[in-house]
């Protein structure tokens, strides 16, 4: 099934609509025009340029004026110009059928959805505004039409998947419904209609005999011929016949009587049911035909020869039943008690009609065809009824044929505007599913841009206010719910802010002041560049410093210098176990414990790295600098500290000391023997102190 007419519809429906937003309705128009000129030639019909053209004028003049969601303005154009004018367009073209018109409709509706939906999402590309726009045209979008084109094209994708997922479910289904539904009609029919045939030939074809013993004995003949009429009534009429095709008994016996009190004779040499009987053993069923002299009824014939003996190939007349088609009431009932939309006919040997379904209006013995549907709207598969040599309706049917041993041939036709009705409720699903999600992503996109223009707007105020200490601005940086890009366009400008402030006051004070304050500024500065964001400890710039001044300190005085360096035993683990801000809350407690060994001794306390921490230590002896080191140890051992949800947890850490005269090597060999010890440390089973001298 064509999903989508043709590309023209999609594609030039879309090139056409990005020309009526960015350059108008008349410009619009004859794009429309060159777009739906090869379905004009192709189809021989207007009826594109009609209303293609008018939504090209519509959309570029309701554009023009604002800026409207071109995906809204589609939508509106097809259900309320649109499909109005396409309605009459199609229903004075001949190749689309009257069961296919909403569904072409409703497909139509959906094509304009799609085409709005990618020309909607090409109106934010940059290259297509260079291209589209008019140099002296200043056209862009706000925040709420970006996002509301992003929002409904995610939106609308979402559906398209879904449609295209759902219809083809549906289709699989209801093929396989209506085929089941087909299959077992058509084989239920088969089988009550063989039976039905078959009994009377079995039955015929085991009377025969019975004749031929009592041949010669007119009387016991003609009982034994109403005996068997009596046990099978479904015969109207039944004759024997001679082999010269004379009438020589009948049932009722009436119709040989009344040909005999005349004087006359009836003959059926001509009769097919005579002359293939009369030579061979096989039952044979007749074609339809009008009866003769016993009246004028339609009339079908079962007929077998009747041997001379049970040994004997040659015939010495035939046996012949026959029944009205037209009032063998059981049959003509199948055909019509079949389920919707599926009807049926019974064909004889020459291509007649002998029974049909009364929906189908065919006369009895008028030839019956089937000629291929072409230019079908669903499948190649379907098939007309031909009548006479004409058609018997605009119908189409998916057809089953089954032929019978002896000659008819039974056909079911499966309506297929059952499929046209699936296909035709699956896409007015669609078409509403999508109408739906178009207005839920203007919602949408509506809340969001105002959160973001509300948030925009306060950023605003807040670029004039001179107050940094305002309470706006404090409740502004408390905000976690403000969105990034709004927070990094805030510290931008807050920073520029800022400066341009300060630039203003040092312009409008004297030099003392703005000395002052510059000398304030680098203080502050080098605070900042001295000490370690996270834990206020001095960082790692100092603690190099330190040691190199420290080095030289002790080198004149002749002074131990100690070097311990602490480490925090898997401290991977609790970044992994409760996140990395419980990691950060860990280091700044840490940070706190370790100041309160703060002694004049203590030249630096700073952190060096991730998770280590460093003392620097003047004069003190190595066993004194050890003991420190077990009491730091001791005190993070027994502490609780608080993560996340208050939660508390234990850790504890390992310390590499190291103490040495500067006298004798240099500083980097103290960084490396307290590293070793640190090393020696973690390897004997972590949460102790290892010393070096």
């Amino acid at each position: 099934m064509p999903l989508f007419f043709e590309a023209e519809f999609v594609f030039g429906g879309f090139i056409v609509l990005l020309i009526a937003v960015f350059r108008g309705p008349w410009v619009a128009l004859l794009a429309s025009f060159i777009a739906t000129t090869p379905l004009v030639l192709a189809w021989g019909n207007f009826w594109p340029v009609l209303t293609f053209g008018i939504e090209a004028i519509f959309v570029g003049i309701i554009c023009s004026r604002s800026k409207f969601n071109v995906i809204v303005v589609v939508i509106v154009y097809w259900l309320f110009i649109g499909m109005p004018i396409s309605w009459y367009s199609i229903s004075r073209y001949e190749y689309f059928v009257d069961s296919h018109r909403t569904s072409i409709l409703i497909k139509q509706l959906t094509n304009g959805i799609l085409y709005a939906h990618i020309a909607s999402l090409f109106t934010n590309l940059p290259v297509i505004k260079k291209y589209f726009v008019r140099k002296d045209s200043e056209y862009s979008f706000s925040i709420k039409e970006q996002s509301s084109h992003v929002i409904s094209s995610l939106l609308i994708t979402i559906g398209i998947i879904f449609f295209f997922f759902n219809l083809n479910q549906n289709i699989k289904y209801s093929t396989k419904q209506f085929n089941f539904e087909h299959d077992s009609m058509h084989n239920e029919l088969k089988h009550k209609l063989k039976l039905s045939i078959e009994s009377k030939i079995k039955a015929m074809d085991e009377f025969k005999y019975n004749l031929a013993e009592v041949w010669d004995d007119d009387e016991k003949r003609h009982l034994s011929l109403l005996a068997f009429n009596q046990r099978h009534p479904e015969f109207r009429t039944m004759i024997l016949t001679d082999k010269s095709a004379d009438l020589i008994n009948s049932s009722p016996p009436e119709l040989v009587q009344n040909v005999l009190a005349q004087n006359e004779s009836v003959n059926v040499a001509d009769r097919a049911y005579f002359k293939e009987a009369i030579k061979t053993s096989s039952t044979f069923v007749s074609p339809g035909f009008v009866g003769r002299v016993f009246g004028s009824d339609l009339i079908a014939a079962i007929s077998v020869g009747i041997p001379e003996s049970h040994s004997s190939d040659e015939n010495v007349g035939v046996l012949e039943g026959a029944f009205i088609l037209t009032s063998v009431k059981h049959i003509q009932k199948l055909l019509n008690t079949l389920e919707l939309n599926i009807q049926g006919i019974l064909i004889d040997q020459t291509g007649k009609n002998l029974i049909a379904s009364e929906f189908l209006q065919l006369e009895p013995l008028i030839p019956v065809s089937f000629s291929q549907a072409e230019n079908s709207f669903y499948s190649n598969n379907l098939f007309h009824v031909v009548n006479n040599g004409e058609l018997n309706s605009d119908d189409d049917y998916y057809l089953k044929s089954s032929k019978f041993n002896w000659g008819w041939e039974l056909v079911t036709l499966l309506n297929e505007e059952m499929f046209a009705k699936v296909i035709e409720r699956t896409l007015i699903i669609f078409a509403i599913s999508i109408i739906l999600l178009v207005l839920i992503a203007k919602l949408v996109a509506l809340l969001i841009s105002n959160s973001w223009s509300y948030s925009l707007q306060r950023l605003n105020r807040l670029i004039v206010i001179d107050d940094s200490e305002s309470i706006e601005i404090a409740e502004f940086e408390s905000d976690v719910h403000l969105p990034e890009e709004v927070n990094n366009l805030y510290q931008e400008i807050k920073n520029s802010r800022l400066k341009i402030l300060q630039m203003n006051k040092e312009l409008q004070n004297t030099v003392a002041e703005r000395t002052e304050k510059l000398k304030t500024a680098n203080e502050k500065l080098n605070v900042m560049a001295r000490h370690d964001d996270l834990t206020n400890l001095e960082n790692r710039r100092v603690f190099k410093e330190t040691l190199s001044a420290l080095w030289h300190q002790s080198y004149d005085a002749h002074a131990t210098v100690s070097m311990m360096i602490i480490d925090i035993d898997h401290f991977k683990r609790v970044n992994d176990s409760y996140g990395h801000p419980a990691g950060d809350e860990v280091l700044i407690q840490l940070s706190r414990i370790l100041e309160k060994f703060s002694n004049p001794a203590i030249q630096c306390l700073s952190r060096i790295g991730g998770e280590e921490f460093c003392l620097l230590a003047k004069g003190l002896q190595s066993e004194d600098v050890k003991n420190l080191a077990e009491e730091i140890k001791k005190l993070v051992e027994i502490s609780d500290f608080t993560v996340a949800s208050d939660q508390q947890i234990k850790i504890t850490v390992s310390i590499g000391v190291a103490t040495i005269s500067p006298s004798k090597v240099s500083a980097d060999k103290l960084y490396q023997l307290a590293d070793n010890a640190l090393y020696e440390a973690k390897n004997a089973g972590r949460n102790c102190v290892v010393s070096k001298l």
